[in-house]
């Protein structure tokens, strides 16, 4: 008779764990290495890779966080997590940054807009080129923001086709923080809208926000990265033309994946180029809800399994 109790209890119980977790699953968030260029959403961020050559080593992890490592076999490459769309939003990073002071790569906040086709970069730390220092450009000016000097340059039109920009001219504007941050541990927060606001005082004119991620990018060197982003509450900024073409998306969740026509230019510091887009990459975790809040209805699901195991396991008796 107690085996028999025993046998049932034991499938009651099996019934419950696996239905927990079907029910859970889901909400478990998973690493990708990323094998070809891709950017779509990963855990409720978007995100974006790109590489000409090489074998660099770009891993999705779970929320804004994601890991590379990259040798001198790559010639040119980017990647990064963040949002689509853009705007003036407050982010916040944190992670390691780990170069060669004579390694071509750096960090930077990047985005464009559309209507004007623009590029932007907001680079908090570089190696051993500046990539603002483009030929053809101009100095447009000096301005404070986020408790740091900045000085944003001006580079002339790109015209090589970039993600879903087709063959249009690009503006690109480099704002180089004054001065960097050093490398290895690294963290900062960049209020887009402020940054945005002193731009359009220096005469620079923004289209409408498509997408913006905390990017790393190298040009034939090594390192390794590992970053985590973040959004705080919106920016005080006067800088509210951030309504993006594309539907509009939460601070913690992209609305949608995104692919396009992909073409490989490089930039004139070598460090840019331009980004090639696969058919539509993986996506994990991208509905609307945020990991943290699914994973308390997990727990409540996980708590009541549990409870209703014990309350048949006292009425046969055990």
């Amino acid at each position: 008779m107690l085996h028999m109790c025993y046998k049932k209890l034991l499938s009651v119980s099996k019934h419950a764990a696996l239905l927990a977790f079907a029910c859970c699953a889901p909400l478990i968030a998973y690493s990708e290495v990323l094998t070809a260029n891709a950017n779509g959403t990963h855990d409720g961020f978007y995100y974006s890779f790109w590489q000409d050559s090489g074998k660099t080593k770009f891993t999705l992890e779970s929320g804004g966080r994601y890991t590379a490592q990259w040798t001198t076999d790559t010639n040119s490459w980017y990647g990064g997590k963040g949002w689509q769309p853009g705007g003036p939003r407050v982010v916040n990073y944190s992670g390691i940054f780990q170069i060669g002071s004579s390694a071509n790569a750096y960090l930077s906040l990047y985005g464009w807009t559309k209507t004007p086709y623009v590029e932007y970069y907001i680079v908090e730390t570089w190696g051993s080129y500046n990539p603002s220092s483009c030929a053809t450009g101009q100095f447009l000016g000096r301005y404070q923001s986020d408790g740091a000097n900045y000085e944003l340059r001006e580079c002339s039109n790109r015209n090589g086709p970039r993600l879903d920009i087709d063959s249009a001219p690009v503006l690109r504007y480099f704002s180089m923080r004054v001065p960097k941050k050093p490398f290895g541990a690294i963290s900062g927060t960049i209020d887009a809208g402020r940054h945005f606001d002193e731009w359009k005082k220096l005469g620079v004119t923004l289209g409408s926000h498509y997408s913006m991620i905390l990017a790393t990018e190298g040009y034939q060197s090594a390192g390794s990265v590992d970053i985590t982003v973040s959004e705080s509450s919106s920016s005080s900024s006067s800088s509210n033309s951030s309504s993006s073409s594309s539907s509009s998306s939460s601070s913690s969740s992209s609305s949608s994946s995104s692919s396009s026509s992909s073409s490989s230019s490089s930039s004139s510091s070598g460090a840019r180029a331009s980004s090639s887009s696969s058919s539509s990459s993986s996506t994990s975790s991208s509905s609307g809800g945020s990991a943290a809040g699914g994973a308390i209805d997990c727990k409540m699901l996980v708590v009541l399994v549990l409870g209703f195991i014990i309350r048949r396991s006292r009425g046969r008796g055990f």
